[in-house]
């Protein structure tokens, strides 16, 4: 009997001890976060926790990522396995045993939970990589046992906590890749123990707090790409215990003391320093030897000047970048030479550097690039041990001769130079080469056959040269070829070739406009991985093939400007996402997978293709329209001819009435002024009068157009018979804002572009945003913005209250209608807040009948807030705003410039538009020159001569053509107007009579009366000190866009030097 009740207290004492562990606390925490995993790709969590694989003394150790110690769970790793999941970190809260949390790059969201300061053990914690997004709760600095923290690549926001200082364990911290704002708190500095601190990619502003370099322990300190400003504190880099400093991507500056010295010292413990992508400036002459400990040395995208230093005997630096600053001279020999230097990489590019450079003999050189300089000469003899060398964007002549002797050269960039010559036959030196460019110079022959042997090619770039003979179709199937450019070269031929035996890796091949004929190859279709294929602007023919279906992988196609007949293949691939197939002989339908695109991928040409149901106001609609119109009855036929009859009538009786009539000029537009303005102006408008108010149409004008399009007559001339209004003789002023034009409701013009119904001409549209017909465009009321030796602008109001500018093309300015197709579909992602955004074009029947629509901005031009004249808009623009809008306006320049490579072309204050309340700059009429023919574009240049923004080479050329210097020219003279307040057309009063806007600066510069020249109504912004610098500083600007050609800076040096003021 005793046995048996000692046999049953054991068994309840054993079971109960069991039951009271299952399920525990720290189990239950575990189950709870598994509810919110959404997706588990490899079951690593889903499949493994579970109730049923507890171990007995009830912690979890055999579930993946757990980690027991006794009883109770101490870690939880969850990295790298893709989970996605929405959790409650809170519920770790009950793990009191818990050291270590790490779910790295997931896709966990989240917050961190407020009951944080309850991870009384917690030693690591790693989310980074994942979705939370909260800001830090105060209490996190009570976890006074944290060594690392990492919330990298999440969406934490807010300031960092002053309670951070609580944090007395912690020897890591990673905050960055995240949206954490404000200053940086001074209580880091009381982090003592803290080695690692990364706080980059941030948006932290205001100046880098004083005491990092008194954190002893301190080995990696990186704050890189934040909008941390102020002066760079020498004692920083002085005193730091840090190896690895990295302040990149601030907005840093240097204080006066540094202009002439850059800093005192550096640091014997830093090996790695990067100041890059900041607005330092100074001159490192003499100043070598602080970096002489360094491995690593980054100073680039400043706005350092001088010679570079030879950096003799700084024996440990490997890396120097100084690309994109203002150095000039010389490139020291030493750098090239490598005697006293173990550099292995090499930046200068992005400067003002000049000089030859005849050997590279550095033999632990690997990585040299010297783009975008000023180098000339021929081509280095020799290149040591250089396996990367980029030389693109300089001024080297000769030919290629000198590449016989090269090393073993891997990466190759020539492009943007002026080599000519042939491509020589040899290959002996590239057998490593993956990359070679020669794009855009003045290459001859034909292709060499050398250039299919190289084992290794995967970029060949030969576009844009004069290259001439067949293709050599085996570079299609190399075996590593992915990218192939040959555009815009004179290749004839044929395009015939077989498929390879192997998988072609061929991604990108371009061979536009070249002089190719015969058939679309076929073999197209066995270039499985291809992804861009452009062939337009050839002399193809033929249909295209179904096999091009076989391609899917294919995104972009571009077959325009060929001879193509016969349908579109319904199997193209459904990946495409850019097609143009325009100016083509295609017919058929459109095929239904293709009808996501716009009709500009499919017309003009192709006039026997049919979209079926197309978007109003497409061209398809015109064409249709107007096909159906052979069909109209004899009666239709007799009262339009007799309508014709009667409205020419009318009209030669108008124009003899206004011949005869006596002009005087007025200072006010009436009525009776704007119906005679409507009877002379040379633009798509005339007037017809009705109860309707007046109603304006192209082809009501063309008679008069004509007899009157070839004279050549002064600017002030055509203001006086456009307008009534004669500019003053001094200022030569072409333009008046907004026009002063005053209409009511009634008596606005409207642009009359006809119907389908009763004109052919076709209405493109550059983007999708909007949609509207050639006859809602013809019903908009019109009001005059301004005139121009191009055309005239107006503003048009449609139906549905869209406010567009349309600007009319004079007669005989606009190219042919192939070339202007081509040019205006370039614009089509032109897209920058600093750019007025085109939106389409109308393209007439007839000579006059040439519309560009864009952006209507409002409140109106530069020229309509700046000069000082009747009708100016609003009271004068304060010196903020007005160095504000240099900067708007130069910031649009650069986008062209660099992004879209093209120049503007036409820059003047009445071209920058002024957008919103905040008046915004946005710079419009841009590249028209490449709308136009050559004798309107040289119009249109003796027009910025008249107006005072012609550079000076372009006067002194005789087939003038707007380049980004000459842009560069005409916003110097912009930014002399914003100083002065003056017109640049006007003539100022000086001693020695009148001179132009910029002689006459310059003549108060040079005798010391800079201050002269701004505008009285910033005398009182000029009291104050730091205002009056900023002005000086942009004069000193200003003045260096109008120095010659080959002394004027480029568009991003100036638009940095602006953003610094």
């Amino acid at each position: 009997m005793k046995l048996s009740i000692k046999f049953l207290m054991f068994f309840v004492l054993y079971f109960g001890s069991a039951m009271g562990q299952l399920p525990s606390q720290d189990i239950l925490a575990l189950l709870e976060f598994k509810k919110g995993i959404e997706h588990d790709p490899t079951g690593f969590v889903l499949e493994s926790w579970n109730e049923e694989s507890i171990d007995f003394n009830g912690c979890p150790s055999s579930w993946n990522g757990i980690m027991c110690n006794g009883g109770n769970v101490a870690a939880v790793v969850l990295d790298n396995l893709g989970l996605f999941a929405d959790v409650d970190l809170s519920v770790f809260a009950n793990l009191t045993m818990l050291v270590k949390l790490s779910m790295a790059n997931n896709s966990i969201a989240g917050k961190i939970p407020n009951n944080i300061d309850s991870f009384k053990s917690l030693e690591y914690l790693d989310l980074s990589g994942n979705l939370f997004a909260s800001s830090l709760p105060p209490d996190v600095g009570k976890l006074g046992s944290l060594k690392n923290l990492s919330l990298a690549g999440n969406n934490f926001s807010g300031p960092i906590p002053d309670t951070i200082s609580g944090l007395i364990s912690i020897q890591s911290l990673d905050l960055s890749h995240n949206s954490f704002s404000g200053p940086l708190p001074s209580s880091l500095m009381k982090l003592i123990g803290l080695v690692y601190l990364n706080l980059s990619v941030n948006g932290f502003t205001k100046k880098i707090p004083k005491g990092f370099e008194m954190m002893e322990n301190l080995e990696v300190l990186d704050l890189h790409g934040n909008m941390l400003d102020g002066n760079l504190d020498p004692q920083l880099l002085l005193l730091t215990t840090a190896t690895h400093v990295d302040l990149s991507g601030n907005l840093i500056v240097n204080s006066a003391s540094q202009q002439q010295k850059f800093l005192p010292g550096i640091s014997e413990s830093v090996k790695y320093l990067n100041l890059s992508h900041n607005q330092l400036t100074g001159s490192l002459v003499n100043e070598a030897q602080i970096f002489g400990n360094m491995n690593v040395l980054d100073l680039s995208y400043n706005q350092l000047s001088g010679e570079l230093p030879s950096f003799n005997f700084v024996y440990d630096l490997q890396v120097l970048k100084l690309g994109n600053n203002r150095f000039s001279g010389f490139i020291p020999n030493d750098l090239l030479k490598g005697d006293a230097l173990v550099l292995t990489e090499l930046d200068l590019s992005g400067n003002n550097l000049t000089g030859s450079i005849s050997m590279i003999t550095s033999t632990t050189l690997r990585t040299l690039n010297l783009s975008s300089n000023a180098l000339s000469g021929e081509l280095p003899f020799v290149t040591g041990s250089s396996a990367v060398l980029d030389l693109s964007n300089n001024q080297f002549e000769g030919n290629l001769t000198r590449m016989l002797k090269w090393g073993n050269i891997e990466y190759l960039d020539l492009s943007h130079n002026r080599l000519s010559g042939n491509i020589p036959e040899v290959t002996a030196q590239f057998l490593r080469l993956y990359h070679l460019n020669l794009s855009h110079n003045t290459l001859i022959g034909t292709l060499p056959k050398v250039i299919t042997q190289f084992p290794k090619t995967t970029v060949l770039d030969l576009s844009f040269n004069q290259l001439d003979g067949p293709l050599l179709t085996s570079l299609l199937t190399l075996p590593t070829i992915e990218e192939l450019h040959l555009q815009n070269n004179a290749l004839v031929g044929s395009i015939d070739f077989s498929p390879s035996a192997s998988t072609p890796k061929l991604r990108v091949l371009d061979l536009s406009h070249n002089q190719f004929g015969g058939y679309f190859p076929d073999g197209f279709g066995s270039l499985t991985a291809l992804q861009v294929l452009d062939i337009a602007g050839n002399n193809l023919s033929g249909s295209i093939p179904t096999s091009m279906g076989n391609v899917s992988s294919l995104t972009s196609l571009d077959i325009s400007e060929n001879h193509f007949t016969g349908p579109l293949p319904k199997n193209l691939p459904n990946s495409l996402q850019s097609l143009n197939a325009s100016l083509n002989d295609f017919s058929g339908v459109v095929p239904d997978n293709l009808r996501k695109f716009p009709l500009s991928s499919f017309y003009p040409g192709n006039f026997e293709l049919q979209f079926p149901n197309p978007p109003s106001g497409s061209g398809q609609a015109s064409t249709e329209n107007h096909r159906n119109k052979q069909l109209k009855t004899i009666i239709k036929v007799v009262i339009i001819v007799a309508c014709v009859v009667v409205l020419v009538i009318v009209i030669l009786l108008a124009m003899f009435i206004y011949l005869r009539a006596p002009r005087k000029p007025q200072a006010q537009v009436t009525d009776k002024d704007v119906r005679r303005q409507a009877q002379s102006t040379p633009s798509a408008f005339s007037s017809r009068e009705g109860a309707g108010g007046r109603v304006v149409s192209a082809q009501d004008v063309a008679t008069s157009r004509k007899a009157s399009s070839s004279e050549i007559i002064s600017p002030d001339e055509k203001m006086t018979a456009i307008t009534g209004f004669s500019p003053s003789k001094a200022s030569h002023f072409t333009w008046s804002p907004e026009s002063g034009d005053s209409y009511t409701a009634e008596s606005l013009p409207r642009l009359d572009v006809r119907s389908p119904d009763s004109l052919g001409g076709e209405l493109y549209f550059l983007d999708d945003t909007i949609s509207f017909t050639a006859e809602e465009l013809s019903r908009a009321p019109a009001e005059v913005l301004g005139r121009s030796s191009h055309g005239t602008s107006y503003r048009a109001t449609l139906d549905n209250g869209l406010l567009l500018t349309v600007k009319w093309l004079r007669e005989g300015v606009a190219k042919q209608r192939k070339d202007f197709t081509k040019e205006a579909k370039k614009f089509a992602n032109i897209r920058h807040p600093n750019v007025v955004g085109l939106r389409g074009y109308y393209w007439g029947p007839t000579q006059h009948e040439k519309l560009i629509l864009s952006d209507y901005i409002s409140p109106g031009s530069l020229a309509s807030f700046l000069y000082d004249r009747p009708g100016r808009k609003g009271p004068p623009l304060t010196w903020p705003l007005r160095l504000k809008i240099s900067v708007d306006i130069a910031r649009g320049l650069n986008y062209l410039h660099f992004d879209r490579e093209v120049p503007h072309g036409n820059l003047k204050a009445s071209n920058v538009l002024l957008d919103g309340p905040d008046l915004n700059a946005r710079v419009a009429d841009y590249c028209l020159h490449r709308l136009m023919t050559q004798a309107g574009t040289i119009e249109q240049i003796l027009d910025a001569g008249v107006l005072g923004y012609r550079a000076p080479e372009l006067a002194a050329s005789k087939k003038p053509l707007p380049s980004f210097k000459s842009d560069v020219y005409a916003f110097g003279v912009i930014l002399l107007e914003l100083m002065t307040g003056k017109c640049a057309g006007d003539v100022v009063s000086g001693e020695d009579g009148g001179v132009d806007l910029t002689d006459w600066v310059r003549l108060k510069v040079a005798e010391g009366r800079g201050s002269d020249c701004f505008d009285n109504a910033l005398s009182a912004e000029m009291g104050n000190q730091v205002m009056e610098k900023q002005m000086k500083e942009v004069l000193a600007i200003a003045l260096r866009c109008i120095r010659s050609v080959s002394e004027r800076p480029g568009i991003k040096t100036v638009y940095e030097d602006l953003s610094s003021i």
